[in-house]
C-alpha cells in the first residue's frame, strides 16, 4: 500500500508513530499535491489537507486517524506587520495547502473583523511591513514562529473544537478499513516516543523543547470531538459563501 503525506514534520511524527510503516511505501509530497497524487497512484491511501474534501468530497475519510491541533502548536503561523496600522492583503508562503488558502479569509473575518485579500509569496525574504500566514516547515527555521501567532489556534477559537488538519483519505474504502484495524492508541505511543522522534528529526534544541512542551495539543486519535471540529469548519466554509453546498463526509 502506498502511503501519501505532506512534507511537513507533523506528518513525519505521523508517519514515525506507526508500527508496520516499512509495510508503507511512504511518498512525500508538497501538500498542495498530496490530493492529486492520491488518484494518480493506486492501492493509496493519504495524509491530506482536510479543506481538500471540498473538491474531492467522494473520498472516505478515517473516523480513527489524522492529525489535529488544539493550542499554539500548529503547522501556519500568521506573521503581523511591524508598523502598518491596517491590513488588507494576506501573502501566503511556504508549503500552502487548500487549508490557509480557503481558511485564511474566515479568521480574519471572524477573529480581526478583517476583510483581506490573498495571494501567494513567492519571495525569498518575507517585508516586514506585510502580513504573512507561513506554512510548513519554514516556520521553524531561524526560530521564525517564535514571532508568529498560531493558525490553528485561530481557527480552534472560530469553530470551538479541535482543528483537524489532515485527515487519512483513499477513494478505496477497503484501505481505509484495513489502515484503520492496523493500528490504536495512536497518542500514547507518540507521547512515550517523542523524545526519540524528534531526535530522529533534528530541529535544534529550542524547537525541540517547543514542539515537546506542547505535544499533548495534537492528536493522531480522533474522537467526536474531532470530527465534530470538521463538520464546524466546513459549515463556517459554507456560511461564508466559499461553497454552494454541505456535504456529507463519507466516514470509515
Amino acid at each position: 500500500m502506498n502511503l501519501i503525506i505532506p512534507n511537513n514534520i507533523f506528518a513525519t511524527l505521523f508517519i514515525l508513530n506507526l508500527d508496520n510503516k516499512n509495510n508503507y511505501n511512504v511518498i512525500i509530497k508538497d501538500s498542495s499535491l498530496v490530493s492529486k497524487e492520491l488518484f494518480n497512484v493506486e492501492n493509496s491511501i493519504a495524509l491530506m489537507p482536510s479543506m481538500d474534501l471540498i473538491k474531492n468530497d467522494k473520498l472516505y475519510v478515517s473516523q480513527k486517524f489524522g492529525v489535529t491541533f488544539e493550542s499554539i502548536l500548529s503547522n501556519a503561523y500568521i506573521y503581523f506587520p511591524s508598523n502598518s496600522k491596517e491590513i488588507k492583503k494576506i501573502f501566503l508562503r511556504g508549503d500552502v495547502s487548500s487549508n490557509e488558502v480557503i481558511l485564511s479569509k474566515i479568521v480574519f473575518s471572524e477573529r480581526f473583523n478583517l476583510t483581506v485579500d490573498i495571494t501567494l509569496d513567492s519571495k525569498n525574504e518575507m517585508d516586514r511591513q506585510n502580513t504573512y500566514i507561513v506554512c510548513g516547515n519554514e516556520n521553524w527555521q531561524n526560530n521564525l514562529y517564535l514571532k508568529g501567532t498560531s493558525f490553528a489556534e485561530q481557527v480552534l477559537e472560530i469553530i470551538e473544537q479541535p482543528y483537524l488538519n489532515y485527515i487519512i483519505t483513499s477513494p478505496n474504502e477497503e484501505l481505509i478499513k484495513e489502515f484503520n484495524s492496523k493500528f490504536d492508541k495512536l497518542n500514547d505511543k507518540l507521547l512515550d516516543n517523542i523524545n526519540n522522534y524528534l531526535q530522529k528529526i533534528n530541529l535544534g534544541n529550542s524547537i525541540t523543547g517547543f514542539i515537546n512542551e506542547k505535544i499533548n495539543s495534537i492528536n493522531f486519535d480522533l474522537t467526536n470531538a474531532e470530527l465534530e471540529g470538521l463538520q464546524e469548519t466546513f459549515r463556517y466554509v459554507y456560511y461564508n459563501k466559499i461553497i454552494d453546498d454541505l456535504f456529507d463526509i463519507k466516514f470509515v
